[in-house]
């Protein structure tokens, strides 16, 4: 089961929401809970460190002391990497927040109408539910990226290839849904992945089970998405 964590100093909200979200567990039988609750951010953090199992976090924006809920998620985040996180707010837009603090938030549940508010939390469990049975299973190996102060653990299965850009060691990541760029070293990569990868050239490291053909004539491997990536003389000493 995936625990449901809410933190929120108003303690009638806080009765109210752990009340509409414990309604829709039931009422939807997801593989979720218990559902603890918290009045302070501090108490959340001591709850959660030392364990490994991830977590859904609804978290008010608004705490009157030392951290907002921003903050709160942003050590969350370095606890557990892989959580899914929801705010409370009474503020509509908060992406620029989101992106200033370098968060991944799956939602955000405005306060106010009982209803609305149910309705949030209905579309958050359910999208939660939905994307933890489209993951791989746990046994997957994974790539633990490191960004900025977050850790986001990426399925080898859906890593196409790496590729060093310039000189400032920026690595694109090109996965089969998206690409994601950030700092490292490709040779350091390299043998972080392991022999599940190939060095085709000194720019691109690509994953052998994308890889649809080689082409030795034209110098460039093809992989399973039609994208091209470059082939040096080296590496075709070392075909895979």
């Amino acid at each position: 089961m995936i625990p449901i964590y809410i933190c929120d100093d108003e303690t009638l909200l806080l009765s109210q929401l752990k009340k509409l979200v414990a309604d829709q567990v039931m009422i939807a039988a997801y593989d979720m809970g218990p559902i603890q609750t918290f009045t302070a951010p501090e108490e959340l953090l001591v709850e959660i460190s030392g364990k490994c199992h991830r977590g859904i976090y609804f978290l008010d924006v608004d705490f009157p002391g030392s951290m907002n809920g921003f903050e709160l998620a942003r050590k969350i985040r370095s606890l557990d990497s892989r959580g899914f996180i929801i705010f409370i707010t009474a503020h509509e837009d908060l992406a620029a927040e989101t992106f200033r603090y370098q968060l991944e938030a799956m939602d955000y549940v405005v306060k106010g109408d009982e209803e609305r508010i149910k309705s949030r939390i209905q579309s958050c469990l359910a999208n939660a539910e939905k994307r933890i049975l489209a993951e791989p299973k746990e046994d997957t190996p994974y790539y633990p990226l490191k960004m900025a102060d977050t850790i986001r653990h990426i399925p080898l299965s859906q890593i196409l290839y790496l590729e060093a850009i310039g000189r400032k060691h920026l690595v694109l990541l090109r996965l089969l849904n998206e690409t994601v760029e950030f700092y490292g070293c490709l040779t350091a990569i390299e043998e972080e992945l392991g022999k599940g990868f190939w060095r085709c050239h000194r720019g691109y490291l690509v994953n052998r089970e994308h890889i649809h053909k080689i082409h030795l004539k034209e110098n460039f491997v093809e992989l399973t998405n039609g994208e091209h990536c470059l082939l040096s003389r080296r590496a075709k000493l070392n075909l895979p």
